[in-house]
């Protein structure tokens, strides 16, 4: 690694680094780089350090000895974090309060990765120095009301909460774009003439930009990434998905890529279930939920062995309803239990695939996203998830979207990934985003009477190709 790249990317984040650090670091990959100069940044920033400057013993101190296994790359692929355990489900207020202190304590993490989060002061504090000076402030989004020139937004820390005023458009636009219960970043200034602390200037946590180290000179890896499959549904696209299986096993030509692909990643809803919706068995063309499995499996047994599949449930698959979901339940999915080659995972789920961190989930806020955010549509689900990546949480309003209370909130986007895996909303689109990938895979299903009432038009039986050497959509394969 080059000498000049890691000065650069140390000096975009505020901070400088010794020769000897340098020299330290260049031994290492871009991504192994990018990691630990995180931790050593935020340990800084969480400690209040006011030394800029990176040294050999930061290195060394935060840096952890690989395993034999991680040396001699025994596996292409690492588990992250499956949400494979379910917490100790919490009840009533106090479980809320738990659930949402976790939350704030994370996002509080986050935040530490700016230079000027140790400019933060606590509400409270805030409240006692009503005096000219700006101060920054962070909390929670409790509410937004649009007054008849303004708007008015409430932040909750963990001191207390209150209400400001924002006057400035952009500001405005920024806030009209926030979620509730989101954290946001805000300076604010206390207005003499009008007795009421005014922003000057707010922000979501958002991700940083990166830059992804694109792999020269190597021959392509593949994934393959696809979504909302929904086997035993009468609007299965089954002729569809077996073209897609043909195409896979090299029978239907494009050799120099099919024989590159080494992962498949399915974003929930493999099956379509059985009751989930009023009226579903009409639709249904298996009624037992197993066998719908079975079927499934018998689909993925045809995928070569050689290429990895991972698994991750959505709303119509057999496991809790409430997010994070476990992997699908083994009673129903045994068959699938049973496949060398597949992986079961909860959603979300953080996978690392040819040194690519990927995060999995199904998508269920996206609707919710959709109803609320201005400009965002259906037909543009990429755009939806950059919402969620901005807020740093998968389902950070309580209420549309089902969210289990538990002590650790497993929806807060504590990594940030390099690819972004969403399904449910059935429509295709992939876009980059700050240096991340984005990818919604659609659906192998045709239109539902659901969705016919809706107005909802997806595009099924599309395979979304990605070369996770430079995070490029190599192509997007249609097979209606």
């Amino acid at each position: 690694m080059e000498t000049h790249y890691i000065v650069s990317f140390l000096l975009k984040k505020g901070f400088q680094v010794t020769p000897e650090a340098a020299e330290s670091l260049r031994s290492m990959t871009r991504l192994e780089f990018q990691d630990l100069a995180k931790i050593i940044i935020k340990g800084k920033n969480r400690n209040n350090d006011d030394n800029f400057m990176i040294s050999l013993d930061d290195v060394r101190n935060n840096t952890v000895k690989k395993s034999v296994e991680e040396e001699t790359g025994v596996d292409d692929y690492e588990v992250l974090d499956g949400n494979d355990i379910m917490q100790k489900q919490l009840e009533g207020v106090d479980g809320y309060h738990l659930l949402m202190k976790n939350r704030f304590s994370k996002y509080k993490q986050i935040m530490f990765d700016r230079p000027d989060s140790r400019k933060v002061i606590r509400i409270s504090t805030l409240v006692r120095n009503a005096d000219s000076n700006e101060y920054k402030i962070a909390g929670l989004l409790k509410s937004k009301n649009k007054l008849e020139k303004a708007y008015e937004m409430e932040l909750e820390d963990e001191s207390t909460e209150l209400k400001l005023l924002v006057i400035d458009g952009n500001n405005i636009r920024r806030l009209e774009g926030f979620l509730m219960d989101q954290m946001v970043v805000a300076d604010v200034v206390f207005n003499n003439k009008i007795e009421r602390f005014v922003v000057k200037n707010c922000h979501s946590l958002d991700i940083p930009t990166e830059v992804f180290p694109s792999v020269d000179g190597r021959e392509p890896v593949y994934g393959v990434f696809l979504s909302d499959i929904h086997v035993g549904s009468k609007t299965f696209l089954e002729q569809e998905f077996q073209d897609f299986l043909d195409w896979i096993n090299g029978r239907s030509g494009e050799l120099d890529i099919v024989s590159r692909i080494k992962y498949i990643v399915i974003a929930g809803d493999v099956v379509d279930g059985i009751g989930v919706y009023p009226g579903q068995e009409d639709e249904l063309t298996e009624l037992n939920l197993a066998k719908q499995y079975d079927r499934f499996a018998q689909l993925m047994a045809q995928v070569p062995k050689s290429i990895k599949i991972f698994v991750s449930p959505g709303n119509h698959d057999a496991t809790r309803q409430a997010l994070p979901q476990p992997p699908i339940f083994k009673k129903y999915a045994r068959s699938l239990y049973e496949m060398n080659n597949v992986v079961l995972l909860g959603d979300p789920c953080l996978v690392r695939l040819h040194g690519v961190n990927t995060l999995v989930y199904h998508g269920q806020s996206l609707v919710d996203i959709v109803g609320s955010s201005p400009g965002v549509t259906f037909d543009k689900p990429a755009e939806a998830m950059k919402v969620l990546l901005k807020a740093r949480h998968l389902a950070p309003t309580h209420g549309p979207t089902r969210v289990a209370l538990e002590e650790n909130d497993k929806l807060v986007i504590k990594t940030v990934p390099n690819i972004f895996h969403c399904g449910h909303i059935h429509t295709v689109q992939a876009l980059k985003y700050k240096g991340t990938l984005l990818v919604n895979s659609g659906t192998w299903q045709d239109q539902t009477q659901f969705q016919k009432r809706m107005g909802i038009v997806p595009n099924p039986a599309v395979a979304v190709i990605v070369d996770l050497n430079s995070l490029k959509v190599k192509m997007m394969k249609n097979f209606m």
